[in-house]
């Protein structure tokens, strides 16, 4: 059984790969769809900050349950802690801190929703259940300068977007919905907004 589900987590990474290069060939010919490309045509709308908490949620939730009702052995290991705890704390932060300073942001489709929410859920089985469960690293892992390598990237990349974040929100004043551009340099405005996207992938990455 073990096998498996071993067996079954490899295959979901490799689909996951593959739906990511398949999402990035259909967004470069018919666009996004969210944000500043939402458009009422899309359908029913939810709300920005509940379409935040809910999409992000299972990839925060789904490895902490699976920590509280399995026997989690090889979270005892302390790379495989340490995985985790990265991920977790980058999803907690997405679930329970940033939709909370969101200004003004404009509702997501309900298509957009679901497809947001099941990566989150695919992702949250996969990274909770595999390092909880299978990954082997040995316990000199977390000083190979492959680890350390990894480790800055992500931490370096998670303060770029939640620096960018900010930046972008403070553009706005209270009440204000609309995308707002630095007058000083639409340059500006550019950088921070490919900041905040590419540190969110590569923690996301790591």
């Amino acid at each position: 059984m073990e096998l498996s589900e071993a067996r079954l987590l490899d295959a979901l990474a490799g689909l996951q790969a593959a739906l990511g290069c398949l999402t990035l060939l259909l967004l470069r010919r018919i666009g996004s769809s969210y944000g500043r490309h939402s458009s009422p045509r899309l359908g029913w709308q939810m709300p920005a900050r509940l379409a935040w908490v809910l999409q992000e949620l299972p990839s925060l939730a789904l490895p902490l349950l699976e920590c509280a009702r399995a026997a989690p052995s090889h979270l005892r290991r302390r790379p495989n802690a340490l995985l985790l705890a990265m991920f977790l704390v980058h999803y907690a932060h997405r679930t329970l801190i940033f939709p909370f300073l969101i200004r003004g942001g404009k509702p997501t489709p309900l298509l957009i929703w679901m497809m947001a929410f099941m990566f989150c859920t695919f992702n949250g089985y996969l990274q909770g259940r595999y390092l909880s469960q299978y990954a082997e690293y040995s316990e000199d892992w977390v000083t190979d300068p492959r680890f350390l390598t990894g480790f800055a990237l992500w931490l370096v990349g998670m303060l770029i977007n939640i620096h960018s974040d900010h930046i972008l929100r403070t553009l706005r004043k209270p009440g204000e919905t609309g995308y707002k551009i630095p007058k000083v340099s639409t340059k500006r405005f550019k950088i921070n907004r490919c900041s905040s996207l590419e540190g969110g992938k590569q923690v996301i990455m790591i």
